[in-house]
């Protein structure tokens, strides 16, 4: 949590200082050093006092040669002067959700114990998306949820459809109409 905080800090200015296509790449650049970060071996050099900051810093440097960009040297530099290359996960998650949000482009899931096929899935994230004013895409994920749950995260929407809470709804409402 501490560490989305810090990376929050960064991310208005990285969002000012890039245009939409240079944004894109620097998530995916972002998005291929936090894998890294995902390695064992990667972790045990960025953590290690053993290790020089600067060898550290030049070690990410290597990992964003290809884009052959200042603006990106210098943000890899900054996060190395402050101490923060572990933030470049955190990073990267942020900038693809202030991306998507900046696009209106989000993704969710839909879970049910029932499969769910991929026409209706399709089908409620066409009309889910036209409700928002946003472009949606969900994924069907197996559970034991009796019913329909989508959710929609970056969006906070959350939307259930319990068969128990529909069954309860109903016999209520028949005893107030007796």
């Amino acid at each position: 949590m501490q560490h989305e905080l810090i990376a929050k800090r960064y991310i208005k200015p990285v969002m000012d200082s890039f245009d939409g296509a240079s944004l894109e790449n620097l998530a995916t650049l972002l998005g291929v050093v936090a894998k890294a970060y995902e390695d064992e071996k990667f972790n045990l050099i960025m953590n290690s006092n053993e290790v020089s900051d600067s060898a550290k810093c030049q070690l990410v440097l290597d990992m964003v040669a290809s884009a052959n960009s200042s603006a990106v040297n210098n943000l890899i530099k900054l996060l190395a002067e402050n101490g923060r290359l572990s933030l470049i996960p955190t990073l990267s998650s942020l900038l693809i959700r202030e991306i998507a949000r900046t696009k209106r482009t989000f993704t969710g899931r839909i879970y049910s114990n029932n499969v769910v096929d991929q026409a209706s899935v399709e089908t409620i994230a066409r009309d889910l998306g036209t409700k928002m004013g946003a472009t949606i895409s969900l994924s069907y994920v197996a559970s034991d949820f009796d019913g329909v749950r989508v959710e929609v995260d970056d969006l906070n929407v959350e939307i259930n459809f319990s068969k128990s809470r529909l069954n309860a709804q109903m016999v209520e409402h028949i005893l107030k109409a007796i």
